[in-house]
């Protein structure tokens, strides 16, 4: 459900070239990700995760749950430190769901849906909505996809 209105766009997506690779991750490895962790995937994220699989059509390029292994704990140590250096709202549930080419993560607020960049080089402000949910985000990558494919052709 969470992925129906952009379903089409996305199977279109990921058979581009720069969908070569992507595969869909499985309910088991998910589940080890989140026992392992002690905690639950997005829904909106695990959904698309599922269905298609993590992507690399531009930034972010979103992470497998293998690389989560490694990003989700690299997150927790980044955004404590934030946490002691910025005033953030106490209603952000973040989790981290891939990164940008500079060193910054995308993150799903889970209270609000909101997918935000966490900067690497925080400077004023360590957070920045770039997608209203992450239909808007995957809408957003996979047309740069489609995109670069026409390009190709």
């Amino acid at each position: 459900m969470e992925l129906e209105p952009i379903r089409d766009l996305l199977v279109k997506a990921y058979d581009t070239t720069m969908g070569e690779g992507c595969a869909p991750e499985t309910q088991q490895s998910i589940e080890e990700f989140e026992q392992k962790h002690n905690v639950k995937l997005p829904a909106a994220y695990r959904a698309l995760l599922l269905e298609f699989g993590a992507c690399n059509f531009g930034d972010p390029a979103l992470y497998t749950v293998k690389e989560l292994n490694w990003a989700y704990p690299e997150f927790l140590e980044v955004y404590g430190e934030v946490e002691k250096e910025y005033e953030l709202s106490a209603d952000l549930q973040p989790f981290p769901i891939g990164g940008f080419g500079e060193g910054s993560m995308a993150i799903l607020d889970q209270s609000s849906g909101k997918i935000m960049m966490l900067f690497h080089d925080a400077g004023e402000t360590p957070l920045k909505e770039i997608a209203v949910d992450i239909n808007e985000l995957m809408t957003m990558l996979a047309e740069s996809a489609i995109w670069v494919q026409e390009q190709m052709n």
